[in-house]
C-alpha cells in the first residue's frame, strides 16, 4: 500500500515567493501561505521590512532583495521557486513609479520571467472593478495589468 504524504510535507518543499508581500494584502497571503506548510519568500524593495512585519507569526518568510521596477533583482528572486504571487499595488504615483509603469509593464516583465524561469504558477492579484477601458488611470492600469 503506498504511503500517503502529509500535505503539510508536500508543501514545505514548495517555493512561492510573493511580491508585495509586506503591503496590506501581500502579508496576509504571506501569512496564509505559512500557515499552509508552503516555503515563503517575501520579495521587497526593503527587505528589513519583513521581519518587523511579521514578527509575530509564528513562522517567518525568507526575506529576498527585489524591486519589481528592476528586472536585474527579478530573476535570482525567483530561481527556485515553483510559484509567484504579483500583490504589488501602487496607489499614488510618484515619479518612476507610475499605475502605468508598476501595474501593467512591471506585471508584464515579472509574469515572462516566471516563463522563462520555468515557474509552475504566476497569480497576479489585482482590484475589484479593474477595467482596461475606465476612465480612471488606476483602474484601467489595473485591468491592463491583468491582460499584461
Amino acid at each position: 500500500m503506498a504511503s500517503q504524504m502529509d500535505p503539510d510535507d508536500l508543501n514545505a518543499k514548495r517555493i512561492v515567493i510573493v511580491f508585495g508581500g509586506t503591503g496590506f494584502l501581500g502579508r496576509r497571503i504571506v501569512k496564509r501561505l505559512l500557515e499552509r506548510g508552503f516555503t515563503v519568500r517575501a520579495a521587497s524593495r526593503h527587505p528589513a521590512r519583513v521581519g518587523q512585519v511579521f514578527s509575530s507569526t509564528a513562522k517567518m518568510p525568507e526575506a529576498v532583495a527585489a524591486d519589481i521596477l528592476d528586472a536585474s533583482s527579478i530573476g535570482s528572486a525567483i530561481a527556485g521557486s515553483q510559484a509567484i504571487v504579483n500583490a504589488v499595488s501602487l496607489y499614488v504615483e510618484q515619479g518612476a513609479q507610475t499605475f502605468e509603469r508598476v501595474h501593467v509593464e512591471a506585471a508584464a516583465e515579472l509574469a515572462a520571467a516566471s516563463r522563462a524561469c520555468g515557474v509552475d504558477r504566476f497569480v497576479q492579484i489585482s482590484g475589484i472593478g479593474s477595467d482596461p477601458q475606465s476612465d480612471s488611470n488606476y483602474i484601467r492600469a489595473r485591468g491592463r495589468g491583468e491582460e499584461a
